[in-house]
């Protein structure tokens, strides 16, 4: 057999056996091998493919990664294409202890599936792109991305402090903590974007945290609340007045007003003003608020007989002051002793007391404050100096920098005022859409929750009490407000006398003529029945009357018997005389707004319901009936009535305490001293007042 010279071609190791002619049988004498080094690849042409590669200049550790992923077993067989085809085909199995079979010259010519390292790296013409498309070429560009790719990855882990574990919030290798900045907003876990970590929190956290939901900060203890510094008061509209702002205040509640007698309250409010300034912090009395029995109109008013006690500013009606530098020392000093008697002496204890949560509201909020237990009170404490503002919101609520400047809204006087109570006066609240679409907060009547707000808004309480300042509350606006009410409540008469007039004059052209006998009684003959008690358009008047029989004091005795007594008498045949059998207090708001709406006189005992006049029609006159009511009502001030064309009169104690009363006086006869106690009137002196009443009417 003819002997032929074998090259043993090894891709993963720097040191290759020589080839040699004198092997017999065709094997390779591992103990005769030359190995020849890499590092001496001596003469080239007489070596194998290995030492060609190593004049590419790569490095060996990067030729034995590519070499072993390269290299595939099989039995197909290899050509060499550098050595030309004098060498023939070497199978390569899958051991290299099995014998070496030479291959016929057919296989020989077929070639090999295995790529060269100069076919990857041509070394005359440099890369070349169709290589790199090749199948091993595309295996090799892979391993080259992979690899950058892990490169950059730890470079931006390295960056970033702590990679992954990092940005997971985790603690990095050093062992230092990495978390959010602490002013960063939390993440919404309701809105996930890809690429993002997001973080929920639930339930109570096992230590003091900050959390924010629907734009309320809740601190779990005053300690972890950054100290802030007051700002105000401003008032939002120097023209109107009125209506002030402050900034990063807090308010408690006075606890004591709902025992104040006669007339409870709950439209008292403190108000905790922040403020780092040596000359009040060093007054052990700046938490002390001043007493209620005097009216504060001014933050600046000093005229306060209190002021001097306590050494600081009162406040203003309904909003007492209180000063500290931080929450836990506004706790601290209402605790002192001292200042606790103080406080119960001015009937201002406050809640909370011992403050362990604070709620702080991030946007505008709206104090909604009124005396819940006091219609009367309310309508001219709160909504005489609220509505030229709410005309003014409404006018420019279509405007980019108008419409209502607060976003929420929170009322101590009365928990759910705008949502589902049925008070009177939050009802009127709703129907006129006072506050726009700003939402009601709800509160916690406990004595650990604090409520502090970033921009308070305040509608001063009694600025408007008595319209001394004119000019604010137009008729025009006082208009809008009760053809909105007038509407929402699907009252039956028109606002003014004019359209009733009119009205009640159509209704009589559309009357159906009766047949008596069968006779049609004439046109003339109606009209003349219709008139024959009286030559004016009132014939049919509605008057209502109310004496407050269900109530404890300022009843008024016998009134029923003085209406049959009336009804009697001829000239008051046509006059409709209504009373009202039920407590107002059973009644609903409607029910209410639609017996004044109805009636073209109302006369009643004095009391909170004459507040219904807002529903009544212009023109309608009013009563109040009482022991003193000219020195309480607030429905009898004339600027009042000038706003709706109304005409009032207040009926009070005889002068002489006597059931005789004067022929031109109409007055009662009250039953005790005071000026609570219950009342009677004379059928003379309740005549008197029905011909008053009835002259007056239309006029």
């Amino acid at each position: 057999m003819h002997k032929q010279p074998i090259l043993l071609r090894r891709t993963a190791s720097n040191i290759l056996p020589a080839p040699s002619s004198g092997v017999a049988g065709g094997k390779v004498d591992h103990e005769n091998a030359i190995p020849i080094a890499d590092e001496d690849p001596g003469n080239l042409d007489a070596l194998s493919n290995s030492h060609k590669r190593k004049q590419s200049g790569i490095p060996l550790e990067a030729e034995m990664i590519f070499n072993r992923a390269s290299v595939q077993t099989s039995l197909e067989p290899v050509r060499d294409e550098e050595e030309g085809d004098s060498l023939p085909g070497i199978p390569i199995n899958r051991t290299l202890s099995e014998p070496v079979m030479p291959r016929r010259e057919s296989e020989i010519s077929q070639g090999s599936n295995m790529p060269e390292f100069s076919d990857l790296f041509p070394e005359g013409n440099g890369w070349s792109f169709k290589s790199l498309l090749a199948n091993r070429g595309v295996t090799f560009a892979g391993f080259v991305v992979m690899g950058l790719a892990f490169v950059t990855m730890r470079h931006t882990g390295a960056t970033t402090g702590g990679g992954p574990a990092a940005a997971a919030g985790m603690p990095s290798a050093g062992g230092a903590e990495v978390s959010a900045p602490r002013n960063s907003p939390q993440p919404d876990s309701k809105e996930i974007t890809v690429g993002e970590f997001h973080e929920e929190i639930t339930g109570t956290p096992l230590e003091h945290h900050v959390n924010e939901y629907n734009k309320i900060r809740f601190f779990d203890s005053p300690s972890k609340m950054k100290p802030i510094i007051s700002k105000g008061p401003v008032s939002f509209d120097e023209k109107m007045g009125g209506l002030h702002m402050f900034e990063h205040v807090c308010l408690t509640n006075n606890i004591d007003a709902l025992r104040y007698r006669p007339e409870p309250d709950q439209s008292l409010r403190g108000l905790i003003y922040f403020s780092d300034e040596s000359e009040i912090m060093d007054n052990p009395k700046r938490c002390v608020p001043c007493s209620n029995h005097q009216p504060l109109m001014n933050w600046d008013d000093e005229g306060h007989s209190d002021a001097g006690r306590v050494g600081h500013k009162c406040g203003m009606n309904g909003l007492h002051a209180m000063f500290a530098s931080t929450v836990e020392d506004w706790t601290e000093c209402i605790m002192r002793d001292e200042n606790t008697k103080l406080m119960e002496e001015y009937g201002q204890t406050q809640s909370p007391v011992n403050v362990s949560t604070i709620h702080f509201f991030q946007e505008p909020t709206f104090l909604l404050q009124f005396n819940a237990l006091d219609m009367e009170k309310s309508l001219f404490d709160m909504l005489m100096t609220y509505l030229p503002h709410w005309d003014h919101f409404l006018t420019t609520n279509n405007d980019e920098d108008g419409g209502f400047p607060f976003n929420s809204i929170i009322s101590h006087s009365l928990r759910g005022c705008l949502s589902h109570s049925h008070n009177w006066f939050c009802e009127i609240l709703h129907q006129m859409v006072a506050f726009g679409e700003a939402k009601e907060i709800p509160w916690e009547g406990d004595d650990n929750t604090l409520y502090c707000y970033r921009t308070l808004f305040y509608n001063q309480l009694g600025y408007q009490r008595n319209l001394d300042h004119e000019g604010l509350l137009t008729r025009e606006v006082f208009g809008e407000f009760r053809e909105m009410l007038f509407r929402k409540f699907g009252l039956p008469r028109r606002r003014t006398v004019k359209d009733r007039l009119a009205e009640r004059e159509f209704e009589k052209s559309q009357q159906v003529k009766t047949v008596k006998k069968g006779d049609v009684v004439s046109g003339k003959d109606a009209n003349a029945n219709s008139s024959s008690n009286n030559d004016d358009d009132w014939d049919n008047a509605k008057i209502i009357f109310y004496d407050n029989k269900l109530a404890e004091q300022r009843v008024w005795k016998e009134m029923e018997s003085l209406i049959s007594k009336a009804r009697e008498l001829s000239k008051y045949s046509n006059i409709k005389f209504v009373t009202v059998n039920q407590d107002f207090r059973d009644l609903t708001v409607a029910q209410q707004a639609r017996a004044f709406n109805e009636a073209d006189a109302v006369i009643m005992a004095e009391g909170t319901y004459m507040a219904n006049a807002i529903f009544a029609v212009d023109g309608t006159s009013f009563v109040e009936v009482g022991c003193n009511v000219g020195g309480r009502s607030l429905i009898g001030n004339p600027k009042f009535m000038a706003l709706m064309d109304g005409k009032y009169r207040a009926v009070d104690r005889c002068n002489d305490d006597s059931e005789k009363d004067d022929n031109e006086n109409v007055c009662v006869v009250c039953r005790g001293d005071g000026d609570d106690v219950n009342f009677t009137m004379s059928p003379a002196a309740f005549e008197r007042l029905i011909d008053n009443v009835i002259a007056g009417l239309g006029r």
